[in-house]
């Protein structure tokens, strides 16, 4: 009886067809990481959002029965104020803190100066501190992120941020789909940015200390009218922090919020 012999054939891969699916898999591997990572940025700056606001909130609470903010930061000065956050909020806080970002509860306390100037008591929140700087900050508008650059007079994104009149700056902002922040609102970021920049008490309003990354270390417009001199508008100085009105048609730098 005649036997048909049959030759079998290898069944492996050779080796330019291992690294082939090797390479796929590294490919699809780094795509599937990079889009776990946004998405555990995107959830981690959702619930800090959350917690800043209701901080902001209760911050308001605490401004109607005080008529300031000494419930929720202690004192402060003009050209310091105060940055511990108390009472209700301090869990709030703590639970940013936890998630790697850093935050402030501002305060400044002088029943002599008007309202406008009492309320830094806006929560700042720095999530990253190299520029370009991602900033976050709850006031009683809400809660709003800092854009990245500042603004032509068309809204054009530039850097470094450059100078233009109040009005126009008004414009610019408009133009690129954001508005200027309140003087809340840009206090805040500049004594928040000084802290989490590693600046003690002690350093943080020496020269070329205060400025945030990516900030001019000059005067930035804000939305707020002066309220006794309409054809004026507070500013806030990058430099030492500090607070002041100058003409709408002096000009100023600009950073927009959204």
């Amino acid at each position: 009886m005649n036997f048909i012999k049959f030759k079998s054939k290898s069944s492996a891969f050779t080796l330019i067809e291992l690294l082939v699916v090797v390479a796929i898999i590294g490919i699809l591997a780094s795509i599937v990481l990079a889009s776990l990572n946004n998405a555990r940025d995107r959830g981690k700056i959702a619930g800090i959002k959350s917690n800043l606001k209701n901080m902001g909130a209760q911050m308001e609470l605490s401004y109607l029965d005080n008529n300031n903010y000494s419930g929720i930061s202690t004192g402060g000065t003009t050209t310091y104020p105060d940055t511990t956050c108390i009472g209700p909020i301090s869990d709030m806080a703590g639970s940013i803190t936890n998630q790697g970002a850093t935050v402030r509860c501002l305060s400044y306390n002088n029943s002599s100066y008007s309202d406008v100037y009492q309320r830094w008591g806006a929560t700042a929140l720095i999530y990253k501190t190299v520029a370009p700087v991602e900033a976050y900050s709850s006031s009683p508008s809400g809660v709003v992120k800092w854009d990245e650059q500042g603004v032509t007079t068309t809204g054009t994104p530039t850097t470094p941020d450059v100078e233009m009149s109040w009005t126009q700056a008004n414009t610019a902002c408009t133009l690129s789909g954001g508005r200027l922040p309140t003087l809340e609102e840009l206090k805040t970021l500049a004594d928040a940015e000084c802290i989490a920049r590693g600046n003690s008490s002690a350093t943080c309003n020496a020269a070329l200390q205060r400025n945030p990354p990516g900030f001019v270390a000059s005067d930035y417009w804000s939305s707020v009218t002066v309220p006794s001199s309409s054809a004026n508008a507070y500013y806030v100085s990058m430099h030492y922090g500090n607070v002041g009105g100058d003409p709408k048609s002096n000009y100023g730098y600009v950073r927009c919020v959204r």
